[in-house]
């Protein structure tokens, strides 16, 4: 080794100290720490446009910034969301490998499908998106302009022994419980349909190939019911959306329905064996990407409301809640594993 040289490594190695003990004073060390050549791995255990995919790829370029590295969005639909997330968790629980889901996913597969070796307590969240309302449609030439209509062409319809057909995202989502309860409280016949992603769905209740569904209020479906090529019966959410202020809520609508209220969330989850110093930093980068006004406003263009900040322990405390809440509405549906 040169004079220079030897001179020269120590400098640049307390050069690095003097910088990680500095950005320790802004909280920032952890992702600085990050950049050691890896990648941050997202699974959207959905297709290519569904929404948490859209919120994945959005998220996707602040959080490389915000970590310092790689970030790769990878699609694994199937089972129900059950192989991305099984793939998640057969992964070192290292924080490089997360996945993007809603509630189906972690609570309400594993519910539903006998095959899935999972349990939702496996997981932990270490950023939440906000929450998304759905909004009951109907394909354009329903003969049906309001939901007591609806009705009362759902029940001659079972009379004829030809259901209305409803569209899901697979037996166990969200949806398909929705779907399910609606029908149950309102003591209508459905038949379900199910389908791989939400955007087949769509498109196929906009084309007139089946009746009904509960769609996600943001992005396809929102364009559809605006322009009219979807008709809009009414909203899951407990006050009318913004961007459907004319829709009605499900709950004012039926005194069955007094109590139907429904919106589904986004979130990041990893192992919940992962280290804390490895949540902590994920964590931080959600919340900086977040922070930002440009996704920000992405929500809610896509009818999501964004979270405000929780710590790691609320959003522990939030999942358990809703692990127990949807469990029981599987539950009061009926659904059981198959």
């Amino acid at each position: 080794m040169s004079e220079q040289q030897e001179h020269t490594t120590p400098r640049r190695a307390m050069n690095r100290r003097s910088l990680l003990v500095s950005l320790a004073g802004t909280g920032l060390a952890p992702l600085a720490i990050a950049q050691d050549g890896r990648h941050l791995t997202i699974i959207v255990p959905q297709p290519a446009g569904n929404p948490s995919d859209v919120f994945a790829r959005k998220l996707q370029v602040q959080l490389q910034k915000s970590l310092g590295q790689p970030v790769i969005v990878e699609n694994m639909p199937g089972a129900g969301g059950s192989i991305g997330v099984q793939k998640m968790l057969n992964a070192p629980a290292d924080g490089f490998t997360t996945v993007m889901v809603s509630q189906t996913e972690p609570i309400l597969t594993p519910a539903t499908l006998a095959s899935v070796r999972y349990k939702p307590e496996q997981m932990k969240p270490v950023g939440l998106l906000g929450r998304t309302s759905y909004v009951l449609a109907g394909r354009p030439g329903l003969p049906a302009q309001t939901h007591s209509e609806l009705l009362a062409l759902a029940r001659s319809a079972d009379k004829t022994g030809k259901p209305l057909s409803f569209g899901h995202i697979g037996p166990g989502s969200m949806i398909h419980l929705m779907g399910a309860q609606w029908a149950r409280l309102c003591g209508v016949q459905l038949v379900h349909i199910p389908y791989r992603g939400v955007p087949p769905a769509v498109q196929d209740l906009a084309g007139g190939q089946i009746d009904l569904s509960f769609v996600p209020l943001g992005g396809l479906a929102l364009d559809l019911i605006t322009t009219g090529k979807l008709r809009a019966f009414g909203s899951t959410a407990e006050q009318s959306p913004a961007l459907l202020p004319r829709v009605a809520t499900l709950k004012t609508l039926d005194p069955a329905l007094q109590s139907f209220v429904h919106t589904a969330w986004g979130a990041l989850l990893v192992s919940r064996t992962t280290p804390d110093a490895a949540l902590q930093r994920l964590h931080q980068a959600f919340e900086a990407a977040m922070r930002d006004q440009e996704v920000q406003a992405f929500l809610r263009s896509q009818g999501t409301d964004p979270q405000a900040p929780l710590s790691l322990a609320a959003l522990d405390k939030f999942y358990d809640a809703e692990v127990q809440k949807h469990q029981a509405l599987a539950r009061a549906v009926g659904v059981v594993p198959e």
